[in-house]
């Protein structure tokens, strides 16, 4: 498949149509024996000839180089888009690349304009027969959002400054830089955690980690006899029990509802600036977290579900997603999402950040119903908190 569409240009077409007049009157000039004038529209033709093979030729040997990469920024920090390109035929001289691109990182010290998102960014190139240039071009981070090269066309002008050809690339660039979202900060209270079976280290769990003991103790009425330390029984001359650490569920499910009534929260950018610093305390304080956010997806589950985790990996996944969610994206019911998270085995933690009505508060119920600890992310005097979630009467 070939990388590049050639345009129509209507001054290439006038070159067609100038070629075969002067070609008519060699004929005519040549008729009437005026040689000198037949000269000199001989010289013009073999000009637009060259003109006309030049810009049928030129670029049909140029290759880009696919680069498959993800850089991650936070605002205002500065990367560049990378571009290789392969000449193998006609050497092109004085051309431009034009780049479009999302408008969450901008061009550093070029020239660019912004239409309706879309960053254009255009830089000289020259490039010889068999030579491969990288070109890079400088950019900052904007604003929250994921950017990628969407058009890259290549301008080749004609060696005598008349007329061009615009080469569209056809397929599609894998570089994407993803700026990340500001932070808003959240106060977090120690949070109310049931025992629950799980792997975090909790002093106070009912649960032992039977995989990981950690130490031995005397033997106690009632320990089971699988938990019997032969080999520490032998040598210490009375019964040894094994002793593991003490281990319970301390994670948390973050819940985002983007909506409000039938369109996005306004309140979307801090409501994603306020979840970027809980993901960032969860990984502060190792505790492994799942997401859910009302936007449609395709797939078994159609809101999106990041499964819980913990580390740098699950952080950088939901930071992705926070990244991308926009006043355009398309939601999921949140009644429905919290109907079927409800069948999930999820924490004894439940984060709720959104607006709420009857029937979110009813099925925020049924969460806490389950044995759950319920809370809720709320502003009070311009500051978030993180409290108790309580059922409220809501007006109809």
């Amino acid at each position: 498949m070939k990388q590049w569409f050639r345009l129509p240009n209507s001054a290439n077409r006038s070159l067609y149509y100038t070629t075969r007049i002067l070609f008519l009157f060699v004929i005519i000039a040549f008729i009437v024996n005026q040689l000198l004038t037949m000269f000199i529209f001989v010289s013009c033709l073999v000009i637009l000839l060259l003109h006309s093979y030049y810009l049928k030729v030129a670029g049909n040997q140029l290759h880009v180089v696919s680069i498959k990469e993800k850089n991650f920024l936070i605002i205002d920090d500065e990367d560049r888009w990378k571009i290789i390109l392969i000449n193998k035929g006609m050497p092109i001289f004085r051309a431009s690349l034009k780049i479009t691109f999302e408008a969450s990182v901008i061009p550093s010290g070029i020239p660019y304009k912004i239409n309706n998102g879309l960053v254009e960014a255009t830089v000289p190139i020259s490039i010889w027969k068999d030579q491969e240039k990288e070109i890079f071009i400088p950019v900052t981070a904007h604003k929250r959002g994921k950017s990628q090269i969407r058009e890259l066309i290549v301008r080749i002008p004609h060696l005598f400054g008349s007329g061009h050809i615009d080469l569209m690339y056809q397929n599609q660039m894998h570089t994407h830089i993803f700026v990340y979202p500001e932070r808003i900060s959240v106060y977090i209270p120690d949070l109310d955690f049931k025992n629950k079976q799980g792997l975090q280290d909790v002093k106070t769990s009912l649960f032992n980690d039977t995989m990981n003991p950690i130490g031995i103790r005397n033997y106690i009425a009632g320990d089971p006899f699988q938990h019997i330390h032969w080999k520490a029984s032998a040598k210490m001359q009375s019964l040894q029990s094994k002793e593991f650490s003490r281990v319970a569920s301390r994670g948390w499910m973050i819940i985002m509802n983007i909506s409000e009534h039938y369109s996005v929260n306004a309140r979307l950018e801090e409501m994603i600036a306020q979840t970027a610093f809980m993901i960032d305390y969860a990984l502060k304080k190792e505790i492994p977290f799942s997401l859910a956010v009302n936007i449609r997806t395709s797939g078994k589950t159609p809101y999106y579900y990041l499964n819980e985790g913990q580390g740098q990996k699950h952080r950088q996944a939901a930071l992705e997603l926070l990244t991308i969610l926009s006043f355009s994206s398309l939601s999921f019911p949140t009644v429905q999402m919290l109907s079927h998270l409800k069948n999930e085995d999820l924490p004894t933690v439940i984060i709720y950040s959104g607006s709420k009505n009857m029937g979110i508060q009813h099925q925020l119920m049924n969460l806490s119903i389950t044995g759950r600890s319920i809370y809720e992310v709320e502003n009070i005097h311009g500051k978030g908190v993180l409290r108790q979630w309580k059922q409220k009467k809501m007006a109809l």
